[in-house]
């Protein structure tokens, strides 16, 4: 399905050595940015940036080729697709999401942790994740079968805020039980209402017409609850101070090395035991039935989720149930994002070397990741949305550019198209750079606001 928005962190231009000529304006623009890391100076990290994108890809994946209809739609070609994008993306490409939402949220906020403005931090954290809340009740009116994240995220995001200046230990240990509480008190929660998820992509409508509900569906009930997200963003901070303590001592190649190669022995372990779990549910005490098929017990387990996992016992929170929040699933997943972050990181970061052209494109578009999901849901809407309402909408079939590995290529060819134009122009995205200066503009006037008392 869907997953943080990472917002990423506003570039930072270095003073440039000479007088820069109208000519030379926008490569020197565009350069600063990527220097930025490249000294441990700025925010920007190339690897990070990838990171982004490919974690948009993965979801624009599972939307639009890890469905029944894009297998039947596409054929042969298209079942191969879908096999491999459940493989790679589907309960993965989400989580990377909301992990790199934590990296992103220590980036932007580390200059205003250095000045000491804790509290400035605190408030631009929470502003990104209250704008972020707002454009996913707009992007929710939309029709369509995709699943929004942004609202889920941003009440994450505000949920974190105040945690981004605790000392790293106390922040883990603050994951840790989270993590270990969350999967078994959603399964509880849903159970007691008898909902196996609840909510959908939440609206203006229904927070007024329906108001307890949706607070519950945000924070426990709903498909992405924003306790499951704290979890990923709280990993996402932690692993960001790492990499710029690293960068500060001159080891970011080392660090990531070990975070790479930690995250890859912790994935595997982790799949080794929902793997054992799932073949011994009976002897962890699982309420499943037991006249049900250890095939069909698999099948189940191994499908998505829709927020929670399949129960509160033991037994449900040792299986990695794709989008079900369980602790294996956290474990799993958030050891995934480590490996993906840090093996890019390692390739693009830790010799300190400008990235190419064609590298940079990339790194553009991943810098703009709000821009491109919002488009991406915008899009889906416009097709499947309308061909869900209106079967004849298209003539009784979808075009093969709106779904399937078609409408992927389609839409990845506008991502690097916006990429390019962001690469050459030196420019982040157009929301990016919104809320950066929101953000930038409201702590300014309420700094000055309080000089004044």
């Amino acid at each position: 399905m869907t997953a943080s928005i990472p917002t990423a962190a506003p570039p930072v231009s270095a003073p440039s050595p000479r007088t820069a000529s109208a000519a030379d304006t926008v490569p020197d623009r565009a350069s600063a940015s990527r220097d930025a890391a490249l000294d441990g100076s700025g925010a920007r990290l190339v690897g990070v940036d990838i990171a982004r994108l490919l974690a948009i890809v993965g979801m624009m994946a599972t939307h639009l080729i890890a469905t029944t209809t894009a297998v039947s739609a596409s054929g042969p070609v298209g079942a191969v697709a879908a096999e491999v994008v459940n493989l790679t993306a589907v309960g993965i490409a989400a989580p990377l999401f909301a992990v790199l939402g934590g990296v992103s949220s220590a980036l932007a906020s580390r200059r205003l942790l250095e000045q000491g403005r804790v509290g400035a931090a605190i408030a631009a954290i929470a502003i990104r994740g209250s704008v972020v809340f707002f454009i996913g009740l707009l992007l929710g009116m939309l029709a369509s079968p995709v699943a929004v994240v942004l609202c889920f995220f941003g009440v994450a995001m505000m949920l974190v805020a105040p945690l981004i200046a605790v000392r790293g230990p106390l922040l883990a240990l603050i994951a840790v039980v989270v993590g270990a509480a969350s999967g078994p008190v959603n399964a509880f929660v849903r159970q007691s209402i008898g909902e196996v998820t609840e909510g959908g992509s939440p609206t203006f409508e229904t927070l007024f017409t329906a108001p307890i509900e949706s607070l519950r569906a945000l924070f426990v009930t709903g498909i992405y609850p924003a306790l499951t997200w704290f979890v990923y963003l709280t990993a996402g901070i932690l692993l960001a101070r790492a990499l710029i303590a690293a960068m500060r001592r001159g080891t970011l190649g080392r660090v990531a090395a070990l975070f790479a190669g930690g995250g890859i022995a912790v994935a595997i372990a982790g799949q080794a035991v929902s793997e054992w779990a799932i073949s011994h549910v009976a002897l962890l005490g699982s309420s499943l039935p037991d006249h049900v098929d250890q095939a069909l017990i698999r099948v189940l387990l191994e499908s998505p989720g829709y927020g929670a996992p399949a129960g509160t016992g033991l037994w449900a929170q040792l299986v990695a149930t794709p989008h079900s929040g369980s602790g294996m699933d956290l474990v799993r997943t958030i050891a995934i994002s480590f490996a993906v972050i840090c093996v890019l990181v390692l390739a693009f970061d830790a010799r300190g070397k400008r990235p190419g052209l064609i590298t940079d494109v990339f790194r553009a578009a991943g810098a703009a990741p709000l821009t491109i999901y919002v488009l991406h849901i915008v899009l889906v809407a416009l097709t499947l949305g309308v061909a869900e309402s209106d079967p004849q909408a298209f003539g009784g079939s979808l075009p093969w550019w709106t779904i399937g590995v078609g409408g992927l290529a389609v839409q990845f060819a506008g991502v690097l198209l916006i990429g390019f134009v962001l690469s050459r122009t030196g420019r982040s995205g157009p929301l990016e750079t919104l809320i950066s200066r929101g953000v930038t503009n409201t702590i300014a006037i309420t700094t000055r606001a309080r000089t004044r008392m």
